[in-house]
């Protein structure tokens, strides 16, 4: 908790205008963690007469590749591609479930097409079916009035 305590004091003296920079052994690794956290780095800071003194959003470029390497800048290093790798997953995962989504809004756009087909194949059947009994209904009926005329 003193190691993060001093790396905000030292960042925020850092942040000044007109005031000498200050070194610390810890404070670039522990920047390649915690640089672009909004309680270290805030975004928009406001105070009771300006409300709004500052709107700026930080970003942070990639990780600077050092010669020798200790366990905490490998550690640190580790942590920030850790973080990036899963926010590639994240997208690539948002990416495949609109996919995924977009597919089945075509497969069910085509099922409703085909039902469309059917019911008009199924009526226009049922229309020639009651076409085919009428035709037939009418041809009996010309049959019986042969018959009947030639009993007479």
């Amino acid at each position: 908790m003193r190691l993060i305590n001093r790396y905000e004091s030292i960042k925020k003296h850092n942040n000044q205008s007109g005031v000498e920079r200050k070194d610390w052994y810890w404070y670039d690794k522990l920047d390649m963690i915690f640089g672009t956290r909004e309680n270290i780095t805030p975004s928009v800071i406001a105070n009771k007469s300006t409300d709004i003194i500052e709107d700026e959003v930080v970003k942070k470029e990639g990780c600077k590749k050092l010669k020798g390497k200790n366990n905490v800048e490998v550690m640190s290093t580790a942590i920030v591609e850790m973080n990036q790798s899963r926010e590639r997953i994240w997208e690539q995962k948002m990416k495949l479930e609109k996919e995924k989504l977009d597919k089945s809004h075509e497969l069910e756009k085509e099922r409703m097409e085909v039902e469309k087909e059917k019911w008009a194949y199924e009526k226009e059947r049922a229309i020639a079916e009651r076409e085919r009994a009428k035709m037939e209904f009418e041809l009996r009926m010309k049959e019986l009035e042969l018959r009947y005329q030639k009993r007479d």
